[in-house]
C-alpha cells in the first residue's frame, strides 16, 4: 500500500512539472498534443521540430511501469510518449514437432496488464501529449520465444506450425490493439520484423510469413488513429531494401540509419515512403557517447536538411542508459531553445 501511494504521489508531482504549455516561435501556447495535430497536418512553428527518443525502462508492467514512462516525458520533453510492449512470451524449445503443442491460443485478457498501464498514461498525459502504445508484431513475438535459427529452421521444414502459431499471436494482439483503442491511445509504434537479408535462405519468407499477419495488426492499429509510426526494425540484422514496406500503412516512419551497407537518411526514407519520417541521429552515436555539445551539433546539422516532414529522433530505441544531459539537449536543440 504505501508503495502503490508514494508511485503515485510521484506521478502526480512529475505530471505537474511535464504538463507546462509550449511556447513556440510565434509566441502561441500550445500544448504538446497541439503542436503535433498541427504537425500532422502539415503546419510548422517556426523553428520547433518535434522530436522523440524511447527507451525501455526497469518496470515491464504495473504502477512502477506507469511511473518510468511518465518520468521519461518529464525528464526529457520529448513530443510524443510511446508505450513499451514488455509481456513477452516465455522462451521454449522446439526441437521436435511435439514441441510446437507447448504454443495454444492465449486467453482474451492475456495482455491486460500491459493494456492497464497504457490505459494510465493515458489518463495521466494523454489530454496534453500524444501515447501510442508499442505493438510487436506476430513474428517478432514468435522470435524472441524460439529464437532466429528455429524460426529458419521450422519455416523451411514445417512451415504449417510456424504458420498456426502466427495466428495465435496475430489474434492475440489484434485484440490487444482493439483494447487500447479503447482506452483512448492516438496511434501505435508499430515495429516490423523478418525481411532483413538472414531470413533470405527461406522462400518467399516475407510474402509467407510476415506481410499478411503484419498487415493484419497494422491495419487494424491503424483504423481509427492518427498518430502510427512504422518502425522498420533493424536490431537483429541488415537490410538491403526497404520498398516492400512502402506499403504498410502508417502516417509516420522510422527506418535504419543504413540499408544495403549504405547510408539511408530522413530525407531518403521521406522521398521513398512520401511521409512523414522520424529518425536523424543514430542510437549507438553521439546521443548514446557523445557530450551535449557533440549532440547539439549533431542536431543541427538534421535541421538544416529538414524538409518540414521531420521528427528528429534515432533510429530505434535508444540504450537505458543514455545520458539524460545528452537528451535533453537534443530536445532542447530541436525545438529551438
Amino acid at each position: 500500500m504505501k508503495k502503490n501511494l508514494l508511485s503515485a504521489v510521484c506521478l502526480l508531482a512529475i505530471c505537474a512539472s511535464c504538463q507546462q504549455p509550449v511556447k513556440d516561435s510565434v509566441n502561441t501556447q500550445l500544448t504538446k498534443r497541439e503542436l503535433m495535430q498541427d504537425f500532422l497536418e502539415g503546419k510548422t512553428h517556426g523553428d520547433y521540430v518535434p522530436t522523440a527518443y524511447f527507451s525501455h525502462f526497469p518496470a515491464r508492467v504495473g504502477q512502477d511501469a506507469v511511473y518510468y514512462h511518465i518520468r521519461h516525458l518529464a525528464r526529457t520533453g520529448i513530443d510524443i510518449l510511446k508505450v513499451q510492449f514488455e509481456q513477452h512470451q516465455p522462451k521454449i524449445k522446439v526441437e521436435t514437432v511435439a514441441d510446437w503443442q507447448q504454443i495454444q491460443p492465449l486467453p482474451r485478457d492475456y495482455y491486460a496488464p500491459t493494456v492497464a498501464v497504457v490505459k494510465e498514461v493515458v489518463d495521466i498525459v494523454g489530454h496534453e501529449t500524444m501515447v501510442l502504445p508499442t505493438i510487436y508484431s506476430p513474428f517478432q513475438v514468435l522470435r524472441m520465444q524460439i529464437g532466429i535459427p528455429n524460426v529458419i529452421r521450422w519455416a523451411k521444414e514445417d512451415p504449417d506450425q510456424v504458420l498456426r502459431v502466427l495466428r495465435i499471436y496475430t489474434d492475440a494482439l489484434l485484440n490487444f490493439a482493439r483494447d487500447c483503442k479503447e482506452v483512448g491511445v492516438d496511434g501505435f509504434f508499430t515495429p516490423t520484423q523478418g525481411g532483413e537479408t538472414i531470413y533470405y535462405e527461406v522462400p518467399d519468407f516475407f510474402e509467407r510469413f510476415i506481410r499478411p499477419f503484419d498487415m493484419e495488426i497494422m491495419n487494424e492499429c491503424n483504423a481509427g488513429t492518427r498518430c502510427n509510426i512504422l518502425h522498420i526494425c533493424d536490431w537483429e540484422g541488415p537490410y538491403d531494401d526497404l520498398s516492400r514496406f512502402v506499403s504498410y500503412p502508417g502516417q509516420i516512419v522510422n527506418a535504419p540509419n543504413f540499408v544495403n551497407g549504405k547510408p539511408f537518411t530522413p530525407a531518403d526514407a521521406e522521398r521513398l515512403f512520401d511521409r512523414i519520417t522520424l529518425g536523424g541521429l543514430d542510437r549507438k552515436g553521439v546521443i548514446n557517447k557523445g557530450t551535449p555539445e557533440e549532440v547539439v551539433a549533431e542536431v543541427e546539422r538534421v535541421k538544416k536538411e529538414n524538409t518540414g516532414r521531420l521528427i528528429i529522433g534515432a533510429e530505434c530505441t535508444i540504450d537505458g542508459k543514455t545520458p539524460i544531459e545528452n537528451i535533453r539537449a537534443a530536445v532542447r536543440t530541436a525545438h529551438g531553445k
